[in-house]
């Protein structure tokens, strides 16, 4: 059978306050599968990583793309095979939802080869079964936008319920991305096991604004509601530099400056692509100081998910 061709974008998981519950695709950033019919199996028959420091296993049982393709086949109750050629456009442990991406694009490719059968809903339980295997814990705040694209809102995990919101259209997106690698199962073993009740609260507010923001399209409410003070203060720890260029990318006029999901990645929101320009200096150069590179890209929202090419 012929080859077909799925993109899934990266995505910024948490969106700041909101921990394993909001997620938002991006455009620019993604990973690409080529998939073809077989006759039974799953089969990864390559890997191409984006970096020479990135290492996967072509073992379709240790990779998220075989994993979450197998998962499609088993829902699907489908005997046949599919063979599998990844190309990561997105760096391994960078906080932009690399696994996630791979397990979404494999999902999509064994659903379009069998007939379309599964919803979108069910393909996002495929891809985040499939990322639990590698990230170390059960949540869609990755899997979802990347598959449904724009934002999300994940109100349960089991039984699996995650919503696709609003867009702010005027957002543009500045991520840096330092040369520093933070697994996610690292980042979690970081985070407090109590958190006071004054936190609790005031990381609950900025997460609820900003699903009312997408709900409104309103970036003035998006932008005032990044702020964490639950999670992000233990994971900055984790970035050399981040005070420096966050305060880089604030005195360049961002509205607000993140984490990207775990890290290392942060991301800065404005309303202006000039402006924009002048973040993505600050930033980089913010991290040169403290002696690490990192690439950047000024992006927006990616309203559509992981599609075929």
């Amino acid at each position: 059978m012929d080859w077909i061709t799925v993109y899934a974008p990266a995505t910024i998981g948490n969106i700041g306050p909101g921990f394993d519950v909001l997620g938002l695709a991006v455009q620019h950033i993604g990973d690409t599968v080529e998939a073809r019919r077989i006759e039974t199996g799953v089969v990864l028959s390559s890997v191409e990583t984006l970096r020479t420091t990135d290492e996967l296993s072509t073992d379709a049982d240790k990779n998220t793309a075989g994993i979450a393709a197998r998962e499609v086949l088993s829902m699907l109750g489908e005997p046949g095979g599919i063979e599998l050629q990844l190309k990561k456009g997105i760096p391994c442990g960078s906080g932009l939802g690399s696994s996630a991406a791979s397990a979404a694009a494999g999902a999509f490719a064994a659903n379009a080869l069998y007939g379309n059968e599964l919803s979108g809903a069910d393909l996002v339980l495929a891809a985040t079964r499939a990322d639990a295997v590698v990230s170390g814990g059960y949540f869609a705040d990755n899997t979802a936008p990347s598959i449904l694209g724009g934002a999300t809102v994940t109100r349960s995990g089991d039984p699996l319920d995650a919503t696709k919101i609003g867009t702010v259209s005027a957002l543009v997106i500045v991520l840096v991305t330092p040369q520093l690698v933070v697994l996610t199962r690292t980042a979690r073993e970081c985070l407090p096991r109590q958190v006071p009740m004054e936190s609790f609260v005031a990381n609950m507010a900025n997460a609820c604004l900003i699903t009312a923001a997408f709900a409104k399209d309103d970036y003035a409410l998006f932008s005032r509601s990044l702020s964490d003070v639950v999670v992000q203060p233990h994971r900055s720890k984790l970035i050399t530099g981040f005070d420096r260029v966050s305060r880089g990318a604030l005195d360049a006029g961002a509205d607000g400056v993140a984490i990207s999901g775990s890290g290392p990645t942060l991301f800065a929101a404005t309303d202006s692509a000039r402006t924009a320009l002048a973040i993505e200096t600050a930033m980089v150069d913010a991290f040169a100081a403290e002696g690490v590179a990192s690439t950047s890209v000024i992006t927006e929202i990616d309203l559509t998910g992981t599609r075929q090419m």
